[in-house]
């Protein structure tokens, strides 16, 4: 497997574009590891937000908080303020046409999956209670209750998995079946690494690496805008 490393989000994702221009744009079950995940500047948000090269193209900002809710987190007193204040605003939002999907957000399965379970919730009052376990926690991003077969669309992220270490420190392992590093790939690390700190925050530990396995990763005919837009 492909694997490519960065002390943090951007430069863990310049890395893999070089993999990416190197292979053509295509790069199968590339493995990247982020040493510090949870720190990010804002500036990035601007400066490397896919619709600055590509109209019609993501806003970085929309990416990050499909995953994580970064500033309404900061305004949100406790985590059942956050969850309560998502749901609402998430409702209100899928009034709109164009903001349905049949999937919704990966948040939104994280706090209410099929409706009902908190996952992040649950996980962080069993890291709370729990002897230490190096395996034993994970979050699902898709089911076959719930998501049918289709030829595209759908959850790209499908599982996540806490890692409980020595020293009371937590890795973040996902799994993507579809990465796309052009539009997606850079927020949902910054995203990513901020749930981390979210976890690590509300349940005492410290935060460690995010290691991410893209089982495909692509840019496909977007390869020269994601050289543009990694300034690489």
């Amino acid at each position: 497997m492909p694997e490519v490393h960065g002390p943090d989000c951007l430069s863990a994702w310049q890395e893999g574009a070089r993999e990416l221009r190197k292979s053509g744009g295509e790069v199968l079950n590339l493995i990247t590891t982020i040493d510090a995940p949870c720190g990010f500047r804002p500036g990035w948000l601007t400066t490397y937000s896919p619709h600055i090269v590509a109209a019609g193209s993501d806003h970085l900002p929309d990416v990050v908080n499909t995953v994580f809710p970064v500033k309404l987190h900061s305004k949100c007193a406790s985590r059942a303020a956050l969850y309560g204040a998502y749901d609402r605003l998430h409702k209100r939002g899928m009034r709109l046409r164009r903001n349905r999907s049949r999937w919704g957000t990966y948040f939104g399965r994280l706090i209410a999956y099929g409706g009902t379970k908190n996952q992040l919730e649950l996980a962080i009052q069993k890291l709370k209670s729990w002897p230490r376990y190096t395996a034993a926690l994970v979050f699902h991003l898709s089911c076959p209750l719930v998501d049918q077969p289709r030829t595209r669309g759908g959850p790209c992220w499908h599982y996540g998995e806490l890692i409980w270490r020595k020293g009371d420190v937590l890795d973040f392992v996902v799994v993507y079946r579809n990465h796309d590093f052009f539009n997606k790939a850079l927020g949902n690390f910054i995203a990513l690494g901020q749930l981390l700190k979210f976890i690590a925050d509300a349940s005492g530990k410290t935060a460690g690496r995010l290691i991410c396995h893209s089982v495909h990763a692509y840019a496909g005919s977007r390869l020269s805008h994601l050289v543009t837009l990694a300034k690489i």
